[in-house]
């Protein structure tokens, strides 16, 4: 079935990148691109046929997810077509998020043990505090995009994390492994000088939903595989470079939102390595992370320790990354 469904996948983009001219479904080089040719935005809309295809043959208990993939797909394809407002973009996201919550009844109902021996339960802000959190894995996928291979490998150093710990939705994650599977054969430099397709705000988007559902029902359910905190290692290089850049791009004289060069991948490229050598080394610092703390997470390593530990880390990314933008 896995196999299958990354050969329908792979099938589905390279048929949809022959309609993308028609319908204006190309990214352009320029700006923060630094592909040289025109290049179609179809992964996202083959991925999400994929999981819709799997889904509907697999039936509950995932049929919830579909109105949320469905809105988040759709206002991605627009996005990715006429470029939303940012503010837009996040409405959509919150209502992705929301269907999700709604239909599939998955919200975070507790931070764990972050700052002290009791977990920090969320009450009557359990909702909001699930959809913020949601959006900000949504956003967090969608800034890491701007690598080929970079979004769907690190989508699948998740899920795969995700399989060895045996979370209670492994049968999804396989299905995202194999969709994203079937798109980075198009996407990733290999015997080609450029990806052939990206998957485009509708694909990095839509993952990034997938993946905040996945690592709170991993965290929230009666099924618990790990504390809250453990979700933070898993997606640890695309949360900090998010939150880093809205810091950065304000003491530039930029807005929050602007498109730009100054994520991590953009400094390794600025330091003379290849596409797929900075692809390489951002996927092992990656792993790394998700198995400390898959290792903190088996040798009992105590919650709040993590949780500083993880501050530790995303401060010394800041500090090394204002400095390099200060240059």
């Amino acid at each position: 079935m896995i196999l299958i469904l990354t050969l329908f996948v792979a099938a589905l983009v390279y048929a949809l990148s022959k309609a993308a001219p028609r319908v204006g479904l190309l990214a352009y080089p320029g700006e923060h691109r630094t592909h040289q040719e025109p290049t179609p935005m179809v992964g996202g809309i083959a991925i999400y046929l994929g999981i819709l295809v799997w889904v509907l043959t697999l039936g509950d208990p995932y049929l919830g997810l579909i109105p949320g993939l469905t809105v988040i797909v759709i206002v991605g394809v627009i996005d990715d077509r006429f470029h939303l407002p940012s503010w837009l973009r996040f409405i959509a996201q919150g209502l992705a998020a929301y269907l999700v919550i709604m239909f599939t009844d998955t919200e975070l109902l507790s931070l764990g043990k972050l700052v002290s021996d009791e977990p920090f339960l969320l009450g009557n802000w359990s909702i909001p505090l699930t959809i913020f959190a949601v959006v900000g894995v949504i956003n967090a996928l969608n800034m890491s995009d701007g690598l080929d291979g970079l979004a769907g490998s690190l989508t699948l150093l998740v899920v795969v994390g995700l399989i060895l710990l045996g979370g209670p939705d492994r049968d999804l994650a396989m299905a995202m492994m194999a969709t994203v599977l079937g798109f980075l054969f198009w996407n990733i430099r290999v015997l080609r000088p450029q990806a052939r397709v990206f998957m485009g705000d509708a694909g990095s988007t839509m993952l990034g939903l997938l993946l905040g559902f996945l690592l709170i029902r991993a965290s929230q359910t009666e099924s618990v595989v790990f504390e809250p905190v453990t979700a933070l290692w898993f997606l640890v290089v695309p949360l900090i470079d998010a939150v880093a850049v809205l810091f950065l791009r304000p003491l530039r004289g930029m807005s929050p939102f602007a498109a730009d060069q100054i994520h991590y991948h953009h400094l390794l490229l600025a330091k003379g390595l290849s596409v797929n050598q900075t692809l390489l080394a951002s996927l092992a610092v990656h792993a790394m992370f998700i198995v400390a703390g898959m290792l903190f997470l088996h040798y009992n390593v105590p919650e709040t320790v993590q949780f500083y530990m993880f501050l530790g880390v995303f401060v010394s990314y800041l500090i090394v990354a204002t400095r390099q933008h200060s240059r």
